[in-house]
């Protein structure tokens, strides 16, 4: 992967981030505070919504699948950053009760988890 390739896939992996969080803040209190069934439905939609645009940035930028995990790598991080600026000020940067954190870090973990598995088995598929 070039520097150009790895500065566009952060830039589109920032991107994604900082749109979820504008998300979250308007709607996050009803995907993390309406009950355990919506937490669970948005966590699955979180994690292929992920899934998704990594298979879109890499058919975009015509990668092979042998690079999914490099991508997957450069991607998230600018976003992990972004998440632990937005856990250190919570409830300002969300708008949700303190209550709300761990389920929120648990889902931004395990849709971080899917992703990366999901680009391990892109990468061994092929």
């Amino acid at each position: 992967m070039t520097n150009r390739e790895t500065a566009i896939y952060a830039l589109a992996g920032f991107s994604v981030w900082l749109s979820g969080a504008f998300t979250f803040r308007l709607g996050g209190r009803f995907l993390f505070e309406n009950g355990p069934l919506v937490l669970v439905l948005s966590t699955i939609a979180i994690a292929g919504i992920v899934c998704f645009v990594l298979r879109s940035a890499m058919g975009w930028r015509k990668a092979p699948p042998s690079q999914a995990v490099e991508t997957a790598v450069v991607m998230i991080t600018p976003g992990l950053f972004g998440e632990v600026a937005r856990l250190s000020m919570f409830g300002w940067a969300t708008g949700l009760h303190a209550e709300t954190a761990a389920p929120f870090a648990a889902v931004m973990i395990f849709s971080t988890a899917v992703l990366l598995v999901y680009a391990v088995w892109v990468a061994r598929r092929g």
